[in-house]
């Protein structure tokens, strides 16, 4: 074996290993999606066909049109789940298809999902008043559960705009005459959802997320408020990785790599807490985010490159890169943490080492793809997705199944 890899410690020799020598595994590849879908949350969207449920999704991960309408899979006979990232998912959406068709009576369907949800969301037209398909639904689980939060999110707004208008600021939309129609269709429709049984949170939103090309100022009026509102109904503690998710940036290389770098570094940290075989370890995730970082940068990994991208990070990555990285070393990798001992922090370390290895690798492979070397900006990208990762999954620490 190469010196440079001998002198590496046992868990960083065993992420090079597995990064050189791949080789199918289907067993792993489903225990590290079945760890991240374990600490997902679940968001359960109910409305009508065309309401907007998926504008919401490619919002919050910018995936493609395309790509969440292929990836939809039955999970009821009613119902359909979208798993973000696949591989890793770090968020399912659940939408339930055929509500109010004459004959069908999805009651059971409907209370497995409200017991697996982590928030429910109705999603409505804004100039759409027919929602008693969607209230019906809701009615029921309030009935079951009158303490459960539900947010109405109400969608394309610009179907109530003038022509040729663009998005009104809160004032006008409040008071303006040209806003009028819309206000009042908001108003109506949101003391509707208000009106159900139960004592639960409710809130409403008002969103409209549109293709670029329709001209539109902002394509993703309102995400931030619907981001908001999902945190406070969520009891998921998920609402720093769904911001995170949804901050898809100018590099488009980087936005899709974001939710596999969230959803593989959700799975390392599972690892860490529970009894695991030799099955699933943390190198064994890592090196499989970084074979899917270069797939998405169109580079490969060598043993010249890969050692060259390792020794970028600087001589104290080797700590974090390991299986069994001890809890007493999270303060030495991440500043302000300390030396908390515990599983929890095991776990914390070693999302947050994966999130910052996979970031890392970003700017190596982007650097590569461009035929650039700088081993200092590697070295930089490494400490600051450290500070980065413990702020996101401090609040969110994976957990136990």
């Amino acid at each position: 074996m190469n010196a440079r890899v001998a002198g590496l410690g046992v868990a960083w020799r065993k992420l090079v290993g597995a990064v050189l020598d791949p080789k199918p595994d289907p067993e792993l590849d489903a225990a590290v999606r079945q760890q991240a879908l374990a600490q997902a949350p679940v968001i359960w969207l109910l409305g009508k066909v065309q309401a907007g449920k998926t504008s919401i999704i490619r919002a919050m991960t910018g995936a493609e049109s395309a790509e969440i309408g292929n990836g939809f899979r039955p999970c009821t006979r009613h119902s359909m789940s979208f798993d973000f990232p696949p591989e890793a998912p770090l968020v399912r959406f659940i939408d339930t298809r055929g509500l109010g068709e004459v004959g069908e009576d999805p009651t059971a369907e409907l209370a497995l999902l409200e017991d697996t949800s982590h928030a429910i969301v109705a999603v409505a037209r804004a100039m759409d008043p027919g929602q008693d398909a969607v209230l019906d639904v809701l009615r029921a689980v309030r009935q079951r559960e009158p303490d459960r939060p539900v947010l109405l999110v109400q969608t394309r707004l610009h179907d109530g705009y003038p022509d040729g208008a663009d998005h009104p600021s809160v004032e006008e939309l409040a008071s303006g005459t040209a806003f009028e129609d819309l206000r009042r269709a908001l108003r109506a429709q949101e003391q509707r959802f208000a009106a159900l049984p139960g004592n639960g949170l409710f809130r409403a939103v008002a969103v409209d997320l549109t293709p670029a090309e329709e001209g539109y100022s902002d394509p993703e009026h309102g995400l931030p408020e619907l981001l908001d509102a999902l945190e406070e109904i969520s009891a998921s503690g998920h609402g720093q990785l769904l911001r995170s998710l949804a901050r898809h940036g100018s590099d488009s290389r980087l936005a899709r790599a974001r939710p596999h770098l969230l959803g593989y570094a959700t799975s390392a940290g599972v690892c860490d807490l529970v009894p695991v075989t030799s099955l699933v370890t943390v190198p064994a995730v890592q090196a499989k985010l970084l074979h899917s970082l270069a797939g998405l940068y169109g580079q490969k990994w060598d043993r010249k490159t890969l050692l060259a991208f390792l020794a970028s990070l600087g001589s104290g990555a080797a700590l974090g890169i390991s299986a069994g990285f001890a809890a007493r070393q999270v303060g030495k990798l991440i500043p302000v943490y300390g030396q908390t001992v515990g599983a929890a922090a095991a776990g914390l370390a070693s999302a947050a080492v994966t999130y910052a290895l996979g970031r890392a690798a970003c700017q190596y492979l982007e650097l590569a793809r461009r035929g650039r070397s700088d081993p200092d900006a590697v070295a930089a990208t490494w400490r600051g997705a450290l500070k980065e990762a413990h702020a996101l999954f401090r609040n969110a620490p994976p957990s136990t199944p």
